[in-house]
């Protein structure tokens, strides 16, 4: 059982009502470790990605805690590092306190975090978001996440998986090595995986949501470099670039990869370094080009479906809420799970499952 469970929960709300993208209880790791196997440094309550036409996705760290006697421009203090540990743009610490004092609060707003008392989480949530005490589906539901982190109660093997999806994704450095290690881990875990198993399903299209997450941020970033990209050969050079590290760093990692290639194989021509599926991945990624901010309305799309499948909940009503608001978010969300599916060696039920389920709730014209 979590604790805090009421701010989180509200935090939660807060998060959907304003369709930004949530993740609940994320470990943070200390980056850089020494040990093999470095002790967690802290864990935020809630972190929120928001949908930015320039970043590709803006951050938020909801820090909900019941002490009452700790001081909130300490936690504020503490808050300040944490944002500057994870790159987020702002903090909202929640605290149980009938009153802060106002120099407390403009100090901590100089710190980029905001400070409120318990009982005045509602009053800013109302005051700053529509729709804050409407239907917010699956994702807006502590419940939910309660089941979705449980699943590995039931299947242990998806242990490391649970691990990316709540600790290890959020602690890459950019987006691109998110997208690699996204796919990697799918690819390591693929044995494990039975599309006849509703969680699996579920846990399947989390790592579609986030993968989504990533690929929108790398296009936004492609975007405003080169627009479109004039020709395949141009987006296929460009978005190599990106998600090896530069030039050098592509050019170094292809011949090592090459290398290792040649060694296993010395009578065949070695490939060049490319994620799987390059020529699918090649047409998403184009296809996401043509809109570029709506491709970050996909992953919350992607998630609430899949909490659907964990939650037996056929349907999909919020789901279909958040597609009708984004028509051309909807279309990228129906594309997602078919690459990584492919991609990440998953039986091709993964992506049939999923295209049943979002086909429906796109809008028809």
């Amino acid at each position: 059982m979590m604790k805090d469970r009421d701010q989180k929960q509200k935090a939660l709300k807060l998060s959907v009502a304003n369709r930004w993208f949530p993740q609940l209880e994320v470990d943070v790791e200390p980056g850089r470790a020494i040990s093999e196997k470095a002790p967690l440094v802290t864990d935020l309550d809630v972190l929120a990605s928001i949908p930015d036409q320039f970043k590709g996705f803006r951050s938020v760290v909801f820090d909900c805690k019941t002490k009452a006697k700790e001081s909130p421009v300490n936690r504020a203090l503490w808050l300040a590092g944490v944002l500057k540990r994870m790159n987020a743009d702002q903090g909202i610490s929640i605290l149980k306190k009938d009153v802060i004092e106002l120099d407390h609060r403009l100090m901590a707003n100089r710190l980029g975090v905001i400070l409120l008392a318990e009982d005045e989480l509602d009053l800013y949530a109302n005051a700053t978001t529509r729709g804050y005490g409407g239907v917010l589906g699956h994702v807006g539901d502590i419940d939910a996440w309660d089941q979705l982190y449980d699943i590995t109660t039931n299947f242990p093997k998806l242990d490391a998986g649970m691990r990316f999806l709540r600790s290890t994704y959020w602690m890459a450095d950019d987006a691109a090595e998110a997208c690699r290690k996204t796919l990697a881990t799918i690819r390591n875990l693929y044995t494990e995986f039975d599309p006849a198993k509703p969680a699996h399903v579920a846990m399947f299209l989390d790592f579609c949501s986030l993968f989504a997450r990533s690929l929108a941020i790398v296009v936004c970033q492609l975007f405003k470099a080169y627009l479109h990209p004039a020709s395949q050969a141009d987006l296929s050079e460009a978005l190599l670039v990106m998600l090896y590290g530069g030039r050098d760093a592509y050019q170094h990692r292809n011949e090592m990869f090459k290398m290792v290639k040649q060694s296993k194989s010395p009578d065949q021509p070695a490939p060049d370094l490319s994620l799987p599926e390059w020529d699918a991945f090649l047409q998403l990624t184009r296809q996401l080009l043509d809109a570029p901010g709506e491709a970050q309305r996909a992953p919350l799309i992607l998630r609430e479906v899949g909490f659907c499948f964990l939650r037996g909940d056929t349907s999909y009503s919020f789901a279909k809420t958040l597609c009708s608001e984004t028509p051309q978010g909807a279309r990228f969300a129906l594309l997602t799970p078919g690459y990584l599916c492919k991609a990440g060696k998953l039986p091709p039920e993964f992506a049939k499952l999923a295209d049943n389920a979002i086909l429906p709730l796109l809008a028809v014209k």
